[in-house]
Formats: structure tokens, C-alpha cells, sequence
């Protein structure tokens, strides 16, 4: 008998023999099984279980209990499956909330490879939860694969649901009679011409509010839905689409109506929900002018399907890309990124700097990254294909390779020097890309976010020159074009790249920039590390850059450092820093990123050289100082070493 609403309750009997059935698969961890430190590996899985980050670590040497499993389950694998599960974690004897995440782990689409996988370990598993009157059951279906959760019941079928039946009445600006049922306020905001926004609230058996939050519903070829949506109605027909605008508005529902939200979605025609209905409003107006309009709106438009199912959509940015590198073909080259939680306010992982000498690859691991995501190309992502709403990349080197990027299928946006063919942009090409840009700044109200934005770069009388204010901050690119003779090329290029990024960034997306330093002077190297952040700050993003510049690594934590090497084969190899970074003197990151043994370094050549017959320290420094010009200390204690190596 089903009883979704009902209490969890499974027994240690039961728990020790699904334990058991499960660990009898050697591969029941499925894409986190054998993993090593870059790859995604048991830790990972755990984190699907337990919040390891927050939780204590039981070893002094460590802060929290994700550091503490990472160096006895990796690095030094010196904790077993039994006593990690059982021990550690308390697993079987702790409580039931996390052995319930552990099952409903072990049958994730995102762990295992295929829907009959998933089934096998499902038929094996619910004999022995309906023991104690619980099972798992389906619950939505995610990239074509079950996803099953545990219910209290038994009895739930494998099929999807029956959309077409919802037993919920929803009422326009007057509420009826019928209860439980749903309504829907009309507000008065336009949306260039477009009137599409309501307030939706649910009204249960007794009479109780709950508000849902805030959803747009348009009609094809219609400007005003309040003119020509039903008073009331059970079900939409397929001339609407609606979008709840923030992904809120989705866990609300799941929270209200359980195992009918589904049902309820489909009689909205909710494009977040089911993907059909989106690709049929692909290119109506109100649905890109209005229902997209806010960036929450976009996050919650790709995000909201895997809210419903129950995932966290910042787990889903997290992932192990695996590519090949031209200059080794045959080998199979992986790097693991970690933003953290994108859309918590302060999280400080949102930028990743990739740094290495010319050669290492780093221009074509971008390039062959940003390409596998606008292709969807899911088999080079583990554990899952990563769930940005968008890739903007920009690049003012001449050898970038973005421009090339067919993403027909993918919200991607190439930022950069060259044209479609290849070859540079003429001044005009740029003028029209300059000029969509401002149009697009300020169709989405995002002057002011600009004006912030370049309060970091330019000084205020060219600032306060370049914007209008009033009810919403416009800028102003015909004055902007009257700055460009006024302004260094770097300082040109810096605005420009910041313009470009305005104008295309999302909610959710991934920012991705090549060589950040060219053309720029230190300072200004510094200050784009900075708008980069407030960027993703302001628009819940996250941004891979490729460089060669110390100062950028300065300017980032150690943990957001990836340095990309050769190793002694000549393959790729990616390792992170061993010192930390964020403030660190350049000469030292300078020596721990660059530095290699077999390399002489021209100034060690140029020290040895001038102690060659000198007897001391004063003989030295008369021959290399400028002056009354202090010597570095690193160069002081190589002449110290030099004069006193016998």
C-alpha cells in the first residue's frame, strides 16, 4: 500500500542486509569507483552523503572531516570500506537520513552508467526495505535514467506518471471555491511591452496560504497573458509556457506537493520542468524578452529540473573534465575543478587560474574544454556533465582558439579578436559587436552593474561620462567610442573585455578567459582579477583563466591555483601549489611555478659569474649594485653562497 507522506523508518536488521547486498558490488561506488587524487573518487561519493566540509575531522592534522578522508582514502589509503562506512561515518547505526542518501546514492543516475544498472541494484534493494513497508520508487527521470528515492509504501511503479491528470484547480485574480487548489495575482511590470508576470500561492484543505513565489506565463503572439489566460483552469493548453523565476520557486512546490508536483508542473507548461515545451518557445519573444529576462530566471530555466529531483544544482559545476592534448594524442589528460558552491555569497573558489610555461597546453585545454560543454560531449565529464546555463570565453590573444567553437545546440558566446572565418575583425566588425553589447547592457538594466564594474579600472570624471542616470542606469556608447583615443591600449582592451563579459554573462555561467595579462600593465592585471570576482559574485558564476603572470597567482588562494607541467616523459601533468599563494612575494611563486633544476636561471649565471675572483661580499656588490639601490635578499644570500663555497 503507497503511503508517501509517511515516516521513514528502517530497521538495523534491514540496514545491515542492504549494507551488505550493496558492498557485494565491487563497483557499487559506479563513476566515483578507483578515482585517485585529480579524479572524482570515494571522498566525492561520501560528499553525496555527508556535508564532509562542515563536519569535524577526527585527525589534528586536518580541519574538517572531507581533508581528514581525502588523505586516508587517497593519499595514503589507509581506511577500509567497513571501517569507513561503519566506523567513521556510523553508517548503519547513526541516523537513518544519511543511510537513506547512501542507498539512494548507489542508484543515482549520476553514479550509475545506465538505466539498467539502476534497475538491477533497485530489484535487489526494495525486497529487502518492504520489510519494513518502504521502497524505492521513481521519482523523475534525469538525462533518460530513473532516478528512484526511498518512499514509505509499498507498490510504486516503475512508469512514469500520468501528466495529463491534475486534480488541482488554479484561479486567476479570483478565488473560487474548490480546495485544495492554487492562484495566481496578476502584477502590472512590463517587460518591453510584455505583461506576463503573477504571484502564484497555494491554498490547502483548511483555507492556509503558501506562497510559491514568483512566475511568468506567456502565450504565442500575445503581449498581455491577463487578456487572454483563463479565469481558472486545470490545465494550460500548448499555446502557453510558463517559468517560475528563481529556483525557489521549484523546491516550494516539490515541498507542497510531493509526488503531484510533476502533474502540476504539466498543466502549467513549465519550461523548467519539461525540456519540450521550452525548445517550442525557443524563439517566441515573450518567452526570450520577459520570461527570461532576470538571471535568476535563466538559472532557474536549466537548474530547476534537477531542484525538482532533489540535487544540489552547485554539486553539479563540480566535476573531473578528461581531454587530449595535441602533442599527446594517445593520453588521456585529467583535471579535476572545484568552484565550491557557486551560488553561496561567500564562497571564495569562484575563480581558477591554470598557469604553466609556453607549451604545457594551456590555451588548448580551454579551447577543448569550452568546446566539450557547448557539444554536450557527456563522456568527457565525470561524475556528470556540468550544469552551466552558459560559457561566455574571451580571449585578446591572437592565438586563441574559441573562435572556432559550432555551439548551435549551447548557450555559448565567444568574446575575442577574430571573426567567424578566423581571421581578425575589422574595426567595423568590432564597432557592430561594440554596439550589440551596449544594446544588450542595457536591455537588461545592467548599467549599473557596469558602472561598478569599470569604478575599478577608470578614473571617475571618464566614469561618471559614460553612464545616464535615472530610474535605471543607461550606457552611453557613443561616448564611449569618443574615449577610445583617450585611453591606452591596454586600458582599451581591459574595458573592453569587462563590456563584453557585461553583456553575455548569466546567471550560473562559466567564464572562461585566455591570457588575461596581454597588453596589460601589473596594475591592471590585479584589478581584472578583481572585477572577475565581484563578475561571478554578482551573477552566481565561476571563471577558468589561463595565464602566465605571477600576479595573477598572487591575487588567488592556493587551493584555485592549477599549475600545468610536463613530466619527465613529456606527458601533461597538473599539480597545485605547494606553498600558499594569495599575497605570497612573486619571486617565490615565481620559483615554485616556474622553477625546474635542470634550468639555470640567467640571474644564479649572472651572481657566479660576478664572484668569480672577488673575496668578498663588497667587491660583489660594487660590481652588480646601481647605485645606493638595496639588493634583493634572494640575491644577497646567492652571493653569500657563491663566496663562501669552499
Amino acid at each position: 500500500m503507497k503511503n508517501p507522506n509517511g515516516q521513514i523508518n528502517i530497521s538495523a536488521a534491514t540496514r545491515r542486509a542492504i549494507f551488505d547486498k550493496i558492498m557485494s558490488h565491487a563497483d557499487f561506488m559506479g563513476v566515483f569507483q578507483g578515482g585517485n587524487n585529480e579524479d572524482q573518487n570515494i571522498v566525492d561519493f561520501l560528499k553525496m552523503i555527508w556535508d564532509l566540509p562542515t563536519m569535524p575531522s577526527e585527525d589534528p592534522r586536518f580541519k574538517n572531516a572531507e581533508a581528514d578522508a581525502r588523505q586516508h582514502l587517497v593519499n595514503n589509503d589507509d581506511w577500509n570500506l567497513t571501517y569507513t562506512f561503519e566506523q567513521r561515518f556510523n553508517l548503519l547505526a547513526g541516523d537513518v537520513r544519511y543511510f537513506v542518501k547512501f542507498v539512494e546514492a548507489c542508484v543515482s543516475p549520476f553514479v550509475r552508467s545506465n538505466a539498467d544498472e539502476i534497475k538491477q541494484y533497485v530489484n535487489e534493494i526494495n525486497p529487502l526495505l518492504n520489510n519494513d513497508n518502504c521502497e524505492l520508487a521513481i521519482e523523475d527521470y534525469i538525462d533518460e535514467k530513473p532516478h528512484f528515492i526511498i518512499k514509505s509504501g509499498t507498490g510504486f511503479t516503475f512508469e512514469r506518471k500520468d501528466i495529463n491528470s491534475s486534480r488541482f484547480r488554479i484561479y486567476v485574480d479570483k478565488l473560487g471555491n474548490n480546495k485544495p487548489c492554487f492562484y495566481l495575482k496578476s502584477i502590472l511590470w512590463d517587460d518591453y511591452g510584455h505583461k506576463t508576470s503573477f504571484d502564484l500561492q497555494y491554498i490547502d484543505q483548511e483555507g492556509n496560504y503558501s506562497s510559491v513565489g514568483r512566475v511568468k506565463i506567456c502565450k504565442k503572439n500575445e503581449n498581455k497573458t491577463i487578456d487572454v489566460i483563463p479565469k481558472s483552469f486545470t490545465s494550460l493548453n500548448f499555446d502557453y509556457c510558463s517559468l517560475g523565476q528563481d529556483t525557489s520557486y521549484y523546491s516550494k512546490i516539490k515541498r507542497i506537493l510531493g509526488d503531484d508536483t510533476m502533474v502540476f508542473l504539466y498543466a502549467m507548461k513549465d519550461a523548467a520542468a519539461y525540456s519540450r515545451i521550452s525548445d517550442d518557445f525557443e524563439n517566441d519573444l515573450g518567452f526570450r524578452h520577459s520570461l527570461l529576462r532576470d538571471n535568476s530566471a535563466d538559472t532557474a530555466l536549466n537548474l530547476g529540473r534537477y531542484v525538482l529531483a532533489g540535487f544540489d544544482p552547485d554539486d553539479r559545476v563540480n566535476f573531473t573534465y578528461k581531454t587530449r592534448l595535441a602533442y599527446a594524442p594517445n593520453f588521456d589528460f585529467n583535471i579535476k575543478f572545484d568552484f565550491g558552491k557557486i551560488n553561496q555569497e561567500d564562497n571564495f573558489n569562484r575563480v581558477i587560474a591554470i598557469i604553466g610555461e609556453n607549451g604545457v597546453g594551456k590555451t588548448s585545454l580551454l579551447s577543448n574544454l569550452a568546446k566539450s560543454i557547448a557539444k554536450q560531449q557527456k563522456d568527457c565529464f565525470l561524475p556528470h556533465y556540468p550544469l552551466f546555463t552558459k560559457v561566455v570565453a574571451a580571449s585578446y590573444s591572437m592565438f586563441d582558439r574559441f573562435y572556432d567553437i559550432d555551439a548551435r545546440a549551447f548557450n555559448f558566446e565567444y568574446c575575442g579578436m577574430h571573426n567567424n572565418e578566423g581571421g581578425l575583425m575589422n574595426q567595423e566588425q568590432l564597432k557592430a559587436r561594440h554596439i550589440r553589447n551596449a544594446e544588450t547592457i542595457n536591455a537588461l538594466n545592467r548599467g549599473l552593474n557596469l558602472k561598478n564594474f569599470l569604478g575599478n579600472i577608470l578614473p571617475d570624471n571618464m566614469l561618471d561620462g559614460l553612464f545616464e542616470e535615472g530610474i535605471e542606469t543607461k550606457f552611453k556608447y557613443d561616448v564611449y567610442e569618443d574615449y577610445y583615443g583617450k585611453m591606452s591600449s591596454g586600458q582599451t582592451m581591459l574595458t573592453n573585455l569587462i563590456i563584453d563579459i557585461t553583456a553575455n554573462v548569466r546567471s550560473n555561467c562559466l567564464i572562461m578567459i585566455d591570457e588575461p595579462e596581454v597588453h596589460l600593465h601589473p596594475n591592471a592585471i590585479t584589478q581584472i582579477i578583481n572585477v572577475v570576482n565581484l563578475v561571478c559574485e554578482r551573477f552566481s558564476s565561476c571563471c577558468i583563466m589561463a595565464t602566465h603572470s605571477p600576479l595573477v597567482i598572487q591575487s588567488l588562494l592556493s587551493r584555485n591555483v592549477l599549475i600545468m607541467e610536463r613530466d619527465i616523459d613529456g606527458m601533461p601533468i597538473v599539480r597545485q601549489m605547494r606553498i600558499e599563494s594569495l599575497g605570497e612575494n612573486l619571486t617565490t611563486i615565481n620559483e615554485e611555478i616556474f622553477s625546474n633544476g635542470q634550468r639555470e636561471k640567467y640571474y644564479r649565471r649572472l651572481i657566479e659569474k660576478a664572484v668569480e675572483g672577488k673575496r668578498n661580499m663588497d667587491q660583489v656588490l660594487q660590481e652588480l649594485q646601481n647605485g645606493d639601490l638595496p639588493m634583493s635578499l634572494t640575491s644577497y644570500m646567492l652571493i653569500d653562497k657563491y663566496l663562501n663555497h669552499d
